[in-house]
């Protein structure tokens, strides 16, 4: 059998994010919602269980195939955690100016708005749910996509075809993942900048820099719409 590039491991790892991701956040949440589980509850399980366990997955996946666990780049220094607080602050602004451009682009301001508000209703009446959605949005999302699109795919299309192809290229898979799951083109230049962002943090600093990086800017925006509904 021939022996896997590290392009082909990246497609297969993006094609099984995408397909495994999907089916959790469509198939099983529409699944739930049929017999009588609240769909909130079950998509903010599928982000706090589900999502880890696909990460687990495809990084057993990529080890079966020659991958080792330093080259994903967990090395969690006080210097890269650091500077992936200090990369944070700067995608917040990052954030504010592509909002804008989505705002003028795709009415992410009207659409952006009316879900906040429909979840901050919905953690008013039920506050675990607002746990639960800091838990798995704030939290563990953001940690095994870094694990799975920076620790993997953007490794290996960077180690075969050079840091600024394996950064853009990861970056816009990783907007398009979203776009797919969510069925949504409404954040796409906020996904694109923030995928940039990630991509160029892990380069630079590693893993565990970019998902500090991840982890905060999830954590801010979820924490705003709870906020909403608490204040």
């Amino acid at each position: 059998m021939a022996r896997s590039t590290p392009t082909h491991i990246a497609a297969v790892v993006v094609a099984g994010w995408i397909a495994l991701e999907f089916a959790l956040r469509r198939g099983l949440v529409a699944g739930a919602a049929a017999v009588g589980i609240e769909p909130l509850v079950a998509d903010y399980l599928v982000l706090a269980i589900g999502l880890p366990l696909i990460a687990a997955a495809l990084s057993r996946y990529a080890l079966e195939r020659g991958a080792t666990r330093k080259s994903w780049g967990w090395d969690r220094t006080p210097r890269a955690l650091g500077l992936g607080v200090l990369a944070a602050v700067v995608g917040m602004g990052l954030m504010a100016g592509a909002s804008q451009v989505d705002a003028a682009l795709f009415g992410l301001g009207e659409a952006g708005g009316a879900i906040g508000e429909g979840l901050a209703a919905a953690f008013e009446d039920r506050p675990a749910l607002a746990i639960l959605f800091l838990v798995g949005n704030g939290i563990v999302a953001p940690i095994a996509e870094e694990q799975v699109w920076r620790g993997i795919v953007q490794t290996n299309l960077v180690d075969e075809r050079g840091a600024a192809v394996g950064i853009a290229v990861t970056a816009i898979l990783f907007a398009l993942k979203h776009v797919i799951v969510d069925l949504s083109v409404i954040r796409l230049t906020t996904l694109l900048t923030l995928g940039f962002l990630f991509g160029v943090v892990r380069h630079r600093w590693g893993t565990a820099s970019s998902a500090v990086t991840h982890v905060l800017l999830n954590l801010v925006s979820s924490a705003s719409i709870v906020a909403i509904a608490f204040l």
